[in-house]
């Protein structure tokens, strides 16, 4: 069985950084927010989500970040949503089991870079494209590395 690492599980930084789980608080609550407030979204996702919704598709964003780590994820998420005209119909924070929210809200289709969320995904038979720029194959997972192929792809599945 192939290990995938989880990186919505703050333990990877711990036992990457010998963080003790005060230092981990610290971390993700101070500098990764500061991060992200400032993270730019990927190159031609505001146009193409912009474009599936126009099309009749529901986008719900799911969020690992937590009330654990941070005082209002859903806020911060949010923000930075639209700070940067990211559309979306419903945000879903506190979602460390992907998985089990897609089920509990009928997604058919799951877009993600992390390779442990796209796995667990697609063990539950949700259709599943990773953004990244690896080739390598992993069940049923369909690999694109951009929001242009991945809106060609979601196309495709329609005929």
């Amino acid at each position: 069985m192939e290990y995938i690492e989880d990186k919505n599980n703050g333990n990877v930084y711990q036992q990457k950084y010998g963080f003790t789980y005060e230092e981990l608080k610290y971390f993700l609550k101070n500098i990764q927010e500061e991060i992200t407030k400032e993270a730019k979204p990927r190159k031609y996702v505001v146009e193409i989500i912009k474009k599936l919704r126009t099309e009749g598709h529901k986008i719900y964003i799911i969020t690992a970040r937590d009330d654990e780590f941070h005082d209002d994820p859903y806020l911060l998420s949010k923000n930075w949503l639209d700070k940067n005209n990211i559309e979306y119909d419903k945000l879903i924070v506190n979602a460390r089991e992907k998985a089990k929210i897609c089920m509990q809200e009928n997604i058919d289709l799951f877009i993600d870079d992390q390779l442990a969320n796209c796995m667990k995904i697609s063990n539950e038979n949700i259709n599943v494209i990773r953004i990244t720029n690896y080739k390598e194959k992993h069940g049923n997972i369909v690999n694109k590395t951009n929001w242009k192929e991945i809106y060609k792809y979601i196309k495709e599945l329609e005929y």
